[in-house]
């Protein structure tokens, strides 16, 4: 779904946005402060016995992650701890660790920073919901729908809490945890814009030719306009030889009357209801995650589109289960529809069903 974001003189026209979760969504210093100075008590206490060393190994991990150790506060916008992942801080400390603490390899230094590096996370992860920035989260929250993409340094861990405590989870298609901020590049298209405070991530695009950051510190000061979108028509088909026997399903989706995706995959031993199923909830799996809001289902099965508009009842315990998947699906788009059309009508999304059989019974046969 296309948007316009403006911010002062400049405007975009997009069709996803790219968050970074550590300019918005938390309170930097207070949660990462917090992290360095923890990494730093426990490395020292690993590393020596000395007390005058345990002071000089402490100071040291807090100066390289780029925090002050007098002021408690980040050196600058290209500070490790700002812009590197965090597996790659065990590689930046170690070297300067091991001039201190002579009796230690650099190798030895690492396999200790990255032990205390993952307990210091989970030390640190009870505090985290502390600096969620709710006014930012309810901001995004509140977005009229464009596709968004949540970009954090952090663990899996405390990014799973991070989206629980804010409660902008469902907001995000999808989300790269421990993502180094040097693959941005295979996310960012001349339909995506990645938003940031960092101005040492903005310097670093603009050098490879890519201008669609928007360098801000407040999400105030974006307008974003939302395109209305006309319905994604999906035209849904499953496939089974023996039901129950080999399956697949095929899925073609359109934007008016261009073809923009389409699903051509074997599901294994089903029966044909499963397989129609099946088809309806990767069309809808796909469709969430590219961001359609207003989707129109095709369907040549009578019952799936009746059970789901339902007009006919669900007995069976295990179409109930692939049912309720489909229903909690359906409640994330605002606009939704399923209509049941003749076979001949769907004869496409079937042919990309048995494609996908006969290549794989093919395969099969050629290895007896």
């Amino acid at each position: 779904m296309s948007a316009k974001i403006t911010s002062g003189n400049q405007s975009f026209t997009i069709d996803q946005i790219i968050w970074d979760r550590d300019s918005f969504f938390i309170d930097f210093n207070s949660y990462w402060i917090r992290l360095t100075a923890t990494i730093a008590q426990m490395t020292a206490e690993r590393v020596t016995n000395n007390w005058s060393s345990f002071n000089l190994i402490r100071t040291e991990v807090i100066k390289t992650l780029g925090i002050n150790p007098e002021t408690s506060e980040s050196l600058s916008s290209s500070s490790p701890i700002k812009i590197m992942p965090v597996n790659s801080y065990p590689y930046i400390i170690a070297p300067s660790i091991s001039r201190i603490a002579s009796d230690h390899s650099q190798e030895t230094i690492i396999d200790i920073l990255k032990e205390v590096i993952s307990k210091s996370l989970t030390e640190c992860s009870k505090h985290l919901s502390e600096t969620v920035v709710k006014k930012n989260a309810d901001k995004v929250k509140n977005l009229p729908g464009s596709a968004n993409i949540l970009i954090t340094n952090d663990s899996k861990e405390n990014n799973s809490l991070f989206l629980k405590e804010s409660g902008i989870g469902n907001n995000f298609h999808k989300i790269f945890p421990q993502k180094n901020k040097d693959e941005l590049t295979d996310l960012l298209t001349d339909k995506s814009l990645f938003i940031t405070d960092n101005e040492f991530l903005k310097k670093s695009y603009k050098k490879r030719g890519f201008d669609n950051i928007l360098l801000t510190d407040n999400l105030d000061n974006l307008t974003i306009i939302q395109e209305e979108q006309s319905a994604i028509t999906i035209n849904v088909d499953g496939a089974s030889r023996g039901n129950p026997g080999p399956s697949a399903i095929g899925i073609i989706f359109k934007e008016g009357t261009n073809i923009i995706h389409e699903i051509s995959e074997y599901i294994g031993n089903h029966t044909n209801n499963f397989a129609e199923y099946t088809a309806l909830i990767r069309a809808l799996e796909t469709s969430h995650e590219k961001g359609f809001k207003k989707i129109e289902i095709k369907s040549d099965s009578e019952l799936v589109v009746k059970q789901i508009n339902k007009t006919y009842k669900v007995k069976d315990a295990d179409i109930k289960e692939l049912f309720d998947k489909a229903s909690a699906l359906i409640s994330k788009f605002p606009d939704f529809k399923i209509v049941h059309i003749p076979r001949e009508e769907n004869l496409k999304a079937d042919k990309l069903a048995n494609n996908a059989l006969n290549l794989i019974l093919q395969s099969q046969q050629k290895h007896l």
